[in-house]
């Protein structure tokens, strides 16, 4: 869904349920999705679970790691800044900060108010950070203190509604946007919705056309309101037979529970009510519905159930809290807004609905097509391009102030102050040594391991991970020392295999025996056979052997350089002296030759030349004396 020229975005969600997903891991990957379209992009979860398995099933590269949640942020106590600070120096945060390091996004993306952890260490490492508020931070004398951390932490925020942003008045507005849910139109077949229909009202024992009131909620606790709902469906059970309520979610609190279901059998109307458990493909829930009731005390963020039903083209009724008051109100649904805990004023809205079934089918068509001009994709990506835009500039600024030019020298092996994952610098890269048994195998050495600021690190793309596993010619680091089988050792250097003539020249050249890496042979022959490496008594052996030849050289020159008398008698014109003088003259030039010569090649040596065969002087010289 992406390439590896766009920018990357890491999308952190706070939970990752295994058996139900909630509205704001909903959100979350369509979010994920639509970033597609402009980013590389890569959700983290906590754990595995329904969202992971969905992510995936779209192509979203998805990743698991553990991080704690600081739930003060939405309900703020006295207890925050202490949490806080304890929260910063939790174990998980190297291993946040290891991924970071790793992936190098260009914008990390948190989900919720009470997911700062992933927001902190994006903080640390220079990386913006966008974090998404998906509820209403509860009002407390401390929520001051929720709004500085958001403040502190993020570049910008993303509310779903004007109600998120609320308790966040304080921060400057142009770090603030409002881009409400919205959804794929390819998400759901609406062909399909008649049969549907029949046979999840054919489960609950109904086949006819009776009106079905729902309540849907994947987590069902006090605050969700469903007593409120019974007590509804109660008061119009007194008056209409025909009226029948489906409850629908995941208990969250088994006693709250237990409350709402004695309710319903000593009303004696039970048999007008069915509870199923939660569903996660609201295609087989929905369109057993004629109503559906969202009867929260909560101020919601956004309310992803009515935008459901309205999406369903189904007549939704709700209170006046939060987001939900701005979804019905911008659909022309305000007459179906009742006032928080006013079960009365609930019950007459959804009494005039069940009761006219003229009225119940038109204000359904009308919500079907007041949703997609409001909230529809068109609405949604407008909204998006206009924050992308926003930020774009910034991304591109942050990205080149972090990519400084490399601090640090090839071979260095160096670790964060706070993360855990080593590192090997190697040309103007930092390889990433995957786990300590990679660290082991290729005889790393502890001692070496330097501790910088993990900001200094990001300065350094990182460049493919060290593993122990084949083919070693791309995973293993650059330059070490390995055998096969054999005896002979060998300097593995940039794809090369130079072997050392003796031990001493492998001392000579900084290593010992305790940091040859064993491969496989097969392995070894991957690496390219170079010059072999002499020192100590192989070096002085070519030394005299170099010499030997030079004399010989000069005595056949001396021996072609004397000219006799035809007497045979007597030496060339000059006489002895003038002989011992030219065959010294001859010597010097020889000599001097020889000399130019060196010196010369010398020269070409230092230039690098593509001619000059690799000496050893070329081989670098690490883990020992410089």
């Amino acid at each position: 869904m992406s390439t590896p020229q766009q920018p990357k975005v890491l999308l952190f969600s706070h939970i990752c349920n295994p058996e139900h997903i909630t509205g704001a891991e909903k959100l979350l990957l369509f979010m994920t999705l639509e970033l597609g379209r402009h980013y590389a992009c890569t959700l983290v979860v906590p754990k595995e679970g329904l969202l992971a398995v969905e992510a995936r099933r779209h192509g979203i590269t998805t990743i698991v790691q553990s991080f704690p949640l600081l739930y003060d942020m939405y309900h703020p106590t006295d207890a925050l800044p202490r949490l806080h600070q304890e929260l910063l120096g939790h174990g998980d945060m190297a291993g946040l900060l290891d991924l970071l390091f790793i992936h190098e996004p260009d914008l990390v993306i948190t989900n919720t108010c009470v997911n700062l952890l992933p927001a902190a260490a994006a903080r640390k490492l220079g990386i913006p950070v966008t974090w998404i508020i998906a509820e209403t931070i509860q009002s407390t004398i401390f929520a001051s203190i929720s709004a500085e951390l958001m403040d502190a932490y993020a570049d910008w925020i993303i509310g779903i509604s004007e109600t998120t942003l609320q308790p966040l008045h304080r921060i400057r507005e142009r770090k603030k946007f409002v881009i409400p849910p919205s959804w794929h139109t390819d998400q759901y077949d609406a062909r399909e919705w008649p049969v549907k229909r029949q046979n999840k009202r054919a489960e609950i024992g109904i086949y006819d056309e009776r009106p079905v009131v729902g309540y849907i909620s994947s987590d069902i606790y006090a605050n969700k309101g469903l007593d409120h709902f019974i007590q509804m469906g109660i008061n119009i059970c007194e008056t209409n037979r025909m009226a029948h309520f489906m409850i629908t979610g995941k208990p969250a609190d088994a006693v709250y529970m237990e409350s709402c279901i004695q309710m319903i059998l000593l009303s004696g109307y039970s048999s007008q009510f069915s509870i199923l458990p939660f569903e996660p493909n609201i295609q087989s829930v929905y369109p057993a519905m004629d109503v559906v009731v969202i009867p929260s005390l909560l101020n919601e963020g956004f309310g992803l159930t009515a935008l459901e039903g309205l999406i369903f083209g189904k007549a939704v009724v709700a209170y006046r809290s939060g987001g939900l008051s701005e979804i019905l109100a911008s659909t022309g649904n305000e007459l179906f807004l009742a006032n928080k805990g006013d079960v009365r004023d609930l019950t007459s809205k959804v009494q005039y609905l069940v009761s006219d079934q003229i009225a119940r089918q038109q204000v359904g068509k009308t919500n079907s097509q007041a949703i997609g001009q409001v909230f529809g994709i068109d609405a949604y990506r407008s909204k998006l391009e206009h924050f992308l835009a926003r930020i774009r500039p910034h991304l591109q600024e942050s990205r080149a102030a972090r990519l400084s030019p490399p601090q640090f020298p090839n071979q260095f092996l160096l670790k964060g102050e706070a993360s855990h994952t080593v590192f090997l610098i190697e040309q103007g890269h930092k390889r990433p040594v995957s786990t300590g048994y990679d660290f082991q195998f290729y005889k790393l050495d502890w001692n070496r391991v330097g501790i910088v600021s993990d900001r200094q690190l990001t300065s350094h793309p990182t460049g493919l991970s060290i593993r122990a596993e084949e083919p070693f010619l791309k995973h293993a680091p650059a330059i070490y020392i390995a055998k096969g089988l054999g005896p002979t050792v060998y300097l593995m250097q940039h794809g090369i295999r130079y072997p050392f003539s003796s031990e001493a020249a492998m001392h000579h050249y900084g290593y010992n025996l305790d940091q040859v890496v064993q491969l496989p042979e097969k392995e070894l022959a991957t690496y390219a056979l170079g010059h072999p490496i002499v020192w100590g008594s192989s070096k002085a052996s070519t030394r005299r052997k170099s010499k030997i030849r030079v004399k010989r050289s000069l005595r056949k020159r001396l021996k072609k350089g004397t000219k006799l008398r035809r007497s045979g008698k007597r030496f060339a014109k000059g006489g002895f002296k003038a002989r011992r003088r030219k065959a010294a003259s001859r010597k010097m030039k020889v000599t001097k030759r020889g000399v130019r010569a060196r010196r010369a090649k010398s020269r070409r040596g230092a230039k690098g030349s593509a001619r000059q065969k690799v000496r050893h002087k070329s081989f670098a010289k690490v883990g020992g004396r410089k």
